[in-house]
């Protein structure tokens, strides 16, 4: 590998991290006033970095949190992390049949729900 295009990683990295960071916290620290507990700060610091650390040995998307996905799951009472996982295999088989029906609707339809969520 030559010097100069590991050169110009760390910025991007670097944004990302801190990008990711600030979005789980305020989500965490948001969910946490809400139901009255504490979000130690470092503590989930720590997980998302070694999430994202064993993640990059496998070329796996960025860890990170999700205003949307936080407040779904939170409305309708999820208690674990098979929330996740269940609205992921629904989200895929509804990508795998809807796919053709979606391409008929305007952008700004699909753009209204991911503002509205």
């Amino acid at each position: 590998l030559k010097p100069r295009p590991l050169a110009r990683v760390p910025p991007p990295a670097i944004s990302v991290a801190v990008i990711g960071y600030m979005e789980l916290i305020a989500i965490g620290k948001s969910l946490a006033a809400k139901h009255g507990y504490e979000l130690p700060a470092g503590q989930e610091l720590m997980a998302v970095g070694v999430a994202n650390v064993v993640g990059s040995l496998t070329s796996s998307f960025p860890v990170s949190g999700s205003f949307s996905r936080s407040a779904v799951n939170n409305a309708v009472g999820a208690k674990s992390q098979l929330a996740s996982f269940i609205t992921g295999v629904i989200m895929f088989l509804t990508l795998l049949v809807l796919t053709p029906v979606f391409f008929y609707l305007p952008k700004f339809a699909l753009a209204s729900v991911v503002i509205s969520s």
